[in-house]
């Protein structure tokens, strides 16, 4: 008898074997500039000395114990997220995804405004593919094959002020589920006056904002959360991606008011917040503070913001801090990131028209630079 890996992910780019910083290898010898940091997971680089560190002294201690006991380590991560969160006495609860992440903030919303079920969320967006973090997906091609899907959830158009405030009008509206940039949409940031409406909603209407920091949080927009950018703060944020740098986690942090109406047995998770997935949450937030990663992610992004503007077959660049989506004049964008591939150089293909990237945050200028280059060689070959 045999086993394989079930065919969910189309044909593997190379068989990575190791990473080093922001550069990984194959097992053919080849080396690759990481410009997708594993999607926005490995932020602060492959094989980071400090995280290490502190995740084989864990290994030496204790792996697991269950959600009937704490450990110094996840004591330790909730503490640590609480420094960063835009709010008092945060509230943490562990799991292994951001899917589960937001699994766990659409049952906190049925619990905190159970007369007003309803949840507004954005054309686009991404949140999961578990059942209820796909319901609030507005991506049809991920639905599609899924219908009959959970009710509830009513989509507004990225920006579309008028659309939003209509919806919000819903007397059974309770909450309003967002990204603070569309990151596997193809990065497209809110509006100013999009977020404004978003804060009086809550303000006035006591809708809850939940704001998905999956992609956007832990400093990848020059900031610990992308809607510190619109001085929105959200009643419940969702974290995962970097907060492990690669190890999987995930986290809903909530203001303790809107925490307390899940009781004992609401939810839960078999692996959630276990020691070594949280050694690493400390880890990767300590370093971020003691290397003030977020100023460093504003200074590159003005380094790198001028580079790709005049790329060839470029019309448009969006995004804060190191993510990016540029915009092409033509639907090459999967040749664009085949070519790159070979040229030794990882992006990512979102639409037909659309590349994504989403550099470490400790990567060096010149691997910034190199990066930005080669992209240019690319795109002057593939627009002719």
């Amino acid at each position: 008898m045999t086993g394989r890996l079930l065919e969910l992910y189309g044909t593997p780019m190379a068989n990575i074997v190791r990473g080093e910083g922001a550069w990984l290898f194959d097992d053919q010898g080849r080396r690759y500039l990481d410009f997708l940091s594993g999607i926005a997971v490995t932020s602060l680089g492959h094989s980071n000395p400090s995280i290490q560190e502190a995740l084989v002294d864990q290994l030496s201690r204790v792996l697991h114990t269950s959600n009937f006991f704490t450990t110094p380590a996840g004591l330790q991560a909730a503490a640590k997220i609480g420094e960063i969160a835009p709010f008092e006495d945060a509230a943490v609860f562990f799991c292994n995804s951001g899917a589960e992440a937001i699994e766990a903030a659409l049952k906190l919303l049925r619990r905190a405004r159970p007369d007003r079920p309803k949840v507004v969320v954005l054309a686009g967006s991404f949140h999961g593919r578990t059942f209820g973090a796909l319901s609030a997906t507005m991506q049809p091609k991920k639905q599609e094959s899924f219908k009959p899907l959970l009710s509830g959830f009513i989509e507004v158009p990225l920006n579309d002020v008028g659309s939003l405030s209509r919806a919000l009008d819903d007397p059974e509206v309770g909450a309003v589920l967002f990204e603070p940039i569309l990151g596997e949409a193809g990065v497209y940031p809110l509006d100013d006056g999009f977020a404004e409406v978003l804060i009086q909603a809550q303000r006035d209407r006591g809708v809850l904002l939940v704001a998905d920091e999956i992609q956007t949080g832990l400093c990848r927009t020059g900031e610990w959360l992308g809607v510190s950018h619109y001085g929105i703060v959200p009643d419940a944020f969702t974290l995962a991606k970097a907060l492990g740098n690669g190890i999987p986690i995930g986290a809903l942090v909530v203001k303790p008011e809107v925490g307390a109406t899940l009781q004992p047995g609401d939810h839960g998770s078999t692996f959630g917040g276990n020691p070594v997935a949280t050694t690493a949450a400390v880890a990767v937030i300590e370093f971020m503070q003691r290397s003030d990663i977020a100023e460093r992610v504003r200074h590159l992004a003005s380094v790198v913001f001028p580079l790709l503007k005049p790329l060839a077959g470029v019309t448009r660049v969006e995004g804060r801090g190191l993510m990016f989506g540029l915009q092409l004049e033509a639907p090459v964008a999967q040749e664009v990131v085949n070519r790159a591939l070979a040229s030794g150089l990882i992006i990512n293909a979102p639409k037909t028209d659309r590349l994504r990237l989403l550099p470490p945050l400790i990567i060096s200028e010149p691997e910034l630079r190199q990066g930005c280059e080669i992209l240019g060689s690319v795109l002057e070959e593939v627009m002719g």
